[in-house]
């Protein structure tokens, strides 16, 4: 274990771990016992308490804001008292160490330098990845220069998640580690591990269980001013409760690297943590299988602002339209976290209608047309406009025909046909009359039907061609009119 100890009336922060011992001046604080740590006056007291519950409200906000969000307090704002000394990963509200490692809590409403304040502290400089407040961890400590990780001083910081993980249902996972200024080696991997229970020990040595999530690209996590964002997804197989960062690897199979430092008699790994997030990832929906009979327009349902879509058809975006039969996918990409759903679309075909084209018929001639929809499927239903429901029907007279046919497995269809009157003419002559005064047949008179304001034309000639009679100039009739002569 690493003792962490606070000189008594020598007016300065001191951890044996610290490098400011050497190469900073005394800090003005209050004198106090290790045991008891910082003092504070009343009205300091009074003042942390204030600030501790102002920072509730915010934090309810951002959860509803980020209601899937499962990691309370991940952001290490909210606390139960404003850290004052090391150790105090607990004063973080709902955090706590699993082991006896001694992990740290760093908020700016301390506002004391070197100390356990943000952004300057015992073990450097470095704002919050957000907020006033971040914890910090050993990944392994040593007291001279090594090249082989030792075992002792690995540190977790632990949280309750809000509720419990269902098995089944795919989870993205993300924190945030800054290499402290003070470290001389910085390591490859940390992880996040999802538990059932809080993974004890009672030692400072390696939890030696593995972590669903980790820096799967294997750099050195060598930055120190700034943040690397260490994510991933995973399936929960159980209903994991609690999550805990650090790192996983004993110290042998610890890798790490020399990293330059202006502390050099400092020979460990120290990281801060931030933004520790745990949240559902729900699949995309696509609805039930389609059938239609016109090009359908695939959605995703209810989509997520954070991730992005690629269908099985080579496009991007939250929707497509298809015209064809087909089985389509669309796969979410949220925070590499891969997941699909398909949709059967049956796209039906029209049923064949084969009308014969617009026709004239001499009704004189015949008293009846044949008109056929065209060979249909037996199960086929068809309906006319002149009410009969089979495939052909019999029309005695000239009008418009139309039918309407539907059958499972295809999709509706209908047609219609012209028929005229070949035999009707607009200008009927007798071919004969009788002028012999008994009253019947004794004048030839044409009939004829026209539009009002039509003109006519009438010659007679006899049989040699000579024209007996000529209307010339035309004359103005009205519909339905007839002449005598």
């Amino acid at each position: 274990m690493v003792s962490k100890c606070v000189g008594i009336g020598a007016a300065h922060i001191y951890d044996r771990r610290s490098p400011f011992l050497a190469t900073h001046p005394p800090i003005a604080v209050h004198s106090h016992r290790p045991s008891l740590g910082r003092q504070h006056s009343p009205a300091e007291v009074h003042l942390i308490g204030v600030r501790s519950i102002l920072f509730i409200p915010a934090t309810l906000a951002m959860l509803s804001l980020r209601a899937q969000e499962l990691v309370p307090n991940g952001d290490f704002e909210t606390y139960t008292q404003c850290p004052d000394y090391v150790s105090q990963i607990d004063r973080a509200t709902g955090w706590l160490r699993p082991t006896n490692g001694t992990s740290d809590y760093f908020n700016a409403c301390l506002g004391v330098p070197f100390s356990e304040s943000v952004p300057d502290n015992e073990f450097g400089y470095e704002p919050a990845h957000s907020g006033d407040g971040y914890a910090g961890f050993y990944c392994f400590y040593s007291t001279v220069a090594i090249t082989s990780a030792p075992d002792n001083d690995h540190e977790y910081v632990t949280h309750a998640l809000a509720t419990p993980l269902t098995a089944g249902t795919t989870y993205t996972v993300e924190f945030f580690v800054s290499l402290a200024d003070v470290s001389k080696y910085a390591v490859n991997d940390l992880g996040a591990l999802l538990s059932t229970q809080i993974p004890t020990r009672p030692d400072e040595l390696a939890i030696t269980a593995t972590p669903q999530i980790t820096n799967t690209t294997l750099d050195m996590l060598d930055d120190k001013d700034g943040w690397t964002r260490i994510s991933g997804c995973f399936v929960a197989d159980s209903a994991f409760a609690y999550i805990t960062v650090g790192n996983f690897h004993v110290g042998p199979a610890t890798i790490f690297a020399e990293v330059p430092t202006d502390f050099p008699l400092t020979y460990y790994s120290y990281y801060y943590v931030d933004d520790v997030s745990v949240r559902p990832i729900d699949p995309p929906q696509l609805g039930p299988d389609i059938t239609t009979c016109s090009a359908v327009l695939l959605e995703v349902q209810d989509p997520s602002d954070d991730a992005t879509y690629s269908w099985s058809t080579g496009e991007e975006g939250t929707s497509i339209l298809v015209d064809t039969s087909g089985t389509f996918s669309v796969t979410l990409d949220q925070d590499g976290c891969l997941l699909s759903d398909t949709v059967i679309v049956d796209v039906d075909e029209p049923l064949a209608l084969t009308l014969p084209n617009d026709t004239s018929i001499d009704f004189c001639a015949t008293q009846a047309f044949t008109i056929t929809a065209g060979a249909l499927p037996p199960n086929a239903d068809v309906i006319w406009s002149t009410g009969e429901t089979s495939t052909s029907i019999q029309v005695p007279e000239a009008g418009t025909y139309s039918v309407s046919t539907s059958a499972p497995d295809h999709c509706p269809a209908s047609a219609s046909i012209l028929v005229t009157d070949a035999c009707w003419s607009p200008v009927f002559a007798p071919n004969a009359f009788t002028p012999d005064g008994d009253g019947i047949n004794d004048t030839w008179r044409p009939l004829w039907h026209a539009n009002d304001g039509a003109t006519l034309e009438l010659t007679i000639v006899d049989r040699w061609g000579r024209v007996l009679f000529d209307s010339s100039p035309s004359l103005t009739v009205g519909e339905g009119s007839s002449s005598t002569l």
